[in-house]
């Protein structure tokens, strides 16, 4: 009883261990999935972009969609803030900035074409991690005069 119990045990914690490490490995998102994701999110924030699908009798964005380019404006907006705080920070405190942004920021849209332009150049960055693809975008943009 006590072997079975530990064989169960045994298979009990393999098996979440197993699914975590899955789990985790489906969430690290990739260049190819901020290209997807923001290019749906740019086209979809055209102006009259819904009148002119609704007036060519196409189907609006699926949920789907519109959570894709939800993630996309999430991702890359959080991330230029972020760099932006960052280099007020260190700006403040005596330190070099990694990234420069312009003084007056960056609105939204500019940020995700910013990316958009920066994946379409440097299409071997498609598998990196997004976190990467997205910092080089605006490291590269926006370097800092040392």
């Amino acid at each position: 009883m006590k072997t079975l119990f530990c064989f169960f045990v045994i298979i009990l914690v393999s098996a979440v261990c197993l699914s975590g490490t899955v789990y985790s490995a489906e969430q690290v998102a990739t260049g190819k999935d901020v290209l997807k994701d923001c290019s749906l999110a740019l086209n979809m924030a055209q102006k009259g972009y819904i009148r002119e699908i609704v007036n060519k009798g196409k189907p609006l964005p699926s949920i789907a969609e519109q959570n894709s380019a939800a993630r996309c404006l999430n991702y890359v907006v959080g991330f230029k803030d972020a760099l932006y705080v960052s280099q007020l920070f260190q700006e403040k405190n005596g330190g070099v900035p990694l990234v420069c942004l312009p003084e007056n920021n960056l609105n939204n849209e500019q940020a995700v074409r910013i990316v958009l332009k920066y994946l379409q150049k440097n299409a071997q960055l498609f598998d990196c991690p997004q976190a990467a693809v997205v910092f080089n975008a605006f490291y590269y943009a926006f370097p800092c005069k040392k």
